[in-house]
């Protein structure tokens, strides 16, 4: 039996829609803020604003910028660089104003494990094998 391609595979069966691969790397950014932010919506805030003190960020707002500084893989000065650069972004997380670096980083030590890890699952539970 005569191969087609290289090795065994045919490679007619692997084409890949790449003008639709284009479209999702273009707006990538948008696609996982706009399911990360139903997915933090529909659960309950990680914890409630005190009232004392400087006004808050909001919770789940904060939540969704702390998805997207890890999805991204950025430090918190970046994170914070970011929003200021592509101010859409933050508007679409539901900021009013770009939280500091270091506001960035309490935040991030104030969310508790597990709830980050429900998170997680919740996002990630379409793409894994059998789900």
């Amino acid at each position: 039996m005569p191969k087609k391609g290289r090795g065994d595979r045919d490679w007619q069966k692997y084409e890949r829609d790449w003008k639709g691969y284009e479209r999702y790397r273009r707006d990538e950014v948008n696609l996982y803020l706009t399911k990360a932010k139903s997915l933090v919506e529909s659960n309950p805030p990680p914890w409630i604003p005190k009232k004392r003190g400087q006004p808050p960020y909001p919770p789940k707002p904060m939540v969704v910028l702390l998805l997207l500084k890890t999805w991204l893989g950025m430090d918190y000065r970046s994170i914070s660089a970011y929003l200021r650069a592509f101010p859409e972004q933050r508007v679409k997380i539901g900021l009013a104003k770009t939280p500091s670096h270091s506001a960035i980083r309490h935040h991030m030590l104030r969310l508790p494990e597990a709830y980050l890890r429900r998170l997680n699952t919740q996002l990630t539970k379409p793409y894994q094998k059998g789900g």
